[in-house]
């Protein structure tokens, strides 16, 4: 993984493999914008809701925060006054239908095996607010409109789910690993062409508190060249606290300990998710120490063994506290919740909070929600 997402390679054997990863991602490249024309010229059909769609998503494979950032627009949206849903793809969900019903906006009705970890977690946050998952993200809106009187529907990871139209299309610029490689899968991490840039409404870069020197004039420099229209507004990821794993289950929302409790811990830090370089740097900025770092693939189910192994490396290495993500709270084995052991387990909470150009996006989405559902 690590030599796709280089953009240099070395060695014979090595240029060889790239060589024929770059002929694949011409071909996907090839297929992205056939399909794409073929949604605009009317071939596939698009379909509406009755309701304000706005899409979230990326134009690179990895994390670039999609999940939390859905977390905290929803939490705005509904405190306007407007009644909001999110439809997810129900990733690696072992749900499968049609339509499923990960909360009803007042009761949770799937495990998070069942619903996938991201709409698991949104539900746990926004307990207000109806989740639902389905490939058919038309199908899964139309019922929240018709059995939750939805007016404004959330599409989680929805760039590329072209069937669906929208209102505002809101696309998440990683600031920390921007535009991944610049090559197409399989030989780098982009989902589409740069010039698919030109589709959002609103760029929003994430993380711009960890991006290197010169990052963000790069990006606003490429969004200038592709879609000079689009609103540019740029956020970061503020840890809120840590939660001890058995009271996150009983109150994701609890206080826990402040973050500054944590600095000078020696901890091991252990995450399943798509860009873990930037849980660690948050970790580090929090001015802990990290005496090992344990990374899994994205999405990773944690076996109980598994478990115990990052226990016994932890306690040969004197460490304080293990440290994980939200996203892998709600993968670890409940044998683990109900142990009693000799080294805690924490889940670090962040929150999304706008930067640069919030208040601009804020007047935007006001104004088109009030255009197409009146004020509030």
């Amino acid at each position: 993984m690590d030599l796709v997402h280089s953009k240099d390679v070395d060695g014979i054997g090595q240029n060889f493999l790239m060589g024929i990863l770059y002929l694949f991602s011409l071909i996907y490249r090839g297929l992205v914008n056939f399909k794409l024309a073929l949604f605009k010229l009317g071939v596939f059909k698009t379909r509406s809701l009755d309701c304000f769609v706005i899409s979230l998503g990326n134009i690179t494979v990895g994390g670039t925060g999609k999940t939390p950032t859905a977390q905290r627009l929803a939490r705005d949206i509904r405190d306007m006054g407007y009644r909001v849903v999110i439809l997810n793809r129900g990733y690696r969900a072992k749900w499968h239908g049609k339509v499923g019903i990960v909360s009803d906006g007042s009761n949770l009705h799937m495990s998070a095996a069942e619903a996938g970890d991201e709409a698991f977690m949104l539900a746990k946050h926004l307990p207000e607010v109806p989740v639902l998952i389905g490939a058919e993200r038309a199908e899964t809106g139309r019922y929240a409109i018709e059995h939750f009187g939805a007016e404004v529907a959330i599409l989680d990871d929805g760039y590329q789910h072209w069937q669906l139209k929208r209102d505002m299309d809101i696309l998440l610029i990683d600031a920390v690993n921007v535009f991944g490689n610049g090559y197409m899968l399989p030989r780098g991490t982009l989902r589409e062409p740069m010039p698919h840039l030109n589709r959002s409404h609103v760029c929003l870069m994430t993380k711009v508190d960890q991006a290197a020197a010169g990052s963000r004039e790069y990006i606003r420099k490429t969004l200038a060249q592709y879609n000079s229209e689009a609103k540019i507004v740029e956020s970061i990821h503020q840890p809120r606290c840590f939660i001890p794993l058995p009271d996150w289950y009983v109150d994701i929302a609890g206080d826990g300990i402040p973050v500054t409790e944590m600095k000078g811990k020696r901890i091991v830090a252990v995450s399943a998710i798509g860009n873990p370089a930037s849980f660690e740097q948050t970790l580090e900025d929090l001015d802990t120490e990290i005496i090992e770092s344990l990374r899994y693939p994205d999405h990773h189910d944690y076996t109980m063994q598994e478990m115990q192994d990052v226990l016994r490396r932890a306690e040969s290495q004197g460490a304080e506290a293990i440290v994980i993500t939200e996203k892998d709270a709600v993968k670890i084995p409940a044998e683990v919740i109900q142990s009693h052991w000799p080294i805690p387990v924490y889940v670090i909470c962040v929150e999304v909070n706008f930067q640069e150009g919030g208040s601009e996006f804020y007047s935007l989405l006001k104004s088109r929600l009030q255009e197409k559902l009146g004020d509030r």
